[in-house]
């Protein structure tokens, strides 16, 4: 009696699975999705972390309170290398007395102490020795290197003497020193 084994039917039972697990493999590798659930683009336009009610303080040597930042919301983009601020308010105690500054938006730079504001920017300057200002403009711009507020974008003082307007007005913090500069028109009244 002849007894007849196969070594081919292993070897295409071999092949054949094979050949059915590259078909699937193929197949499900086609139906992978080619792209992301979100655009790369919307997601470098995105914040890279925020915080809402923020209320950040800083304090002299002497643990005296010299500044307080608070905003509803802030947004950090790293791409951009800044901070959004969403109604942010700004005080500060300076030698000569104190300042406060609020806008409905505002900037801030990474590794910067200026702060910018836009949008409805109003800063009053409170002095010892002499009367109050407001500055209004579309922005006003806190230069902490000068110690300055710079207003730009229809800019106006008023003060006890009457109303200044020009294109750009800069206050300086520790002194009463005022720079106006393109088309400065005011209106004043006198004290009789």
């Amino acid at each position: 009696m002849f007894k007849f084994e196969s070594t081919t039917t292993p070897r295409i039972l071999l092949l054949a699975t094979i050949l059915i697990a590259s078909v699937a493999v193929f197949l499900w590798h086609g139906t992978s999705p080619q792209k992301n659930l979100i655009p790369t683009d919307s997601l470098s336009s995105s914040p890279d972390y925020f915080i809402t009610q923020v209320t950040i303080k800083e304090f002299n040597q002497n643990g005296e309170l010299i500044e307080t930042l608070k905003a509803k919301q802030t947004l950090h983009y790293v791409d951009d290398s800044k901070t959004l601020l969403d109604s942010p308010s700004v005080a500060r105690k300076s030698e000569s007395g104190t300042w406060s500054a609020k806008a409905n938006k505002g900037i801030i730079h990474d590794g910067s102490d200026d702060i910018l504001l836009t949008d409805n920017a109003e800063a009053v300057k409170t002095y010892l020795q002499s009367e109050d200002i407001k500055l209004s403009a579309d922005s006003i711009h806190y230069l902490d290197k000068d110690q300055s507020l710079t207003s730009q974008g229809s800019p106006i003082l008023v003060s006890t003497q009457g109303e200044t307007s020009a294109d750009k007005i800069t206050t300086y913090i520790n002194s009463e020193e005022v720079i106006m500069t393109g088309s400065v028109r005011g209106t004043y009244e006198t004290l009789d």
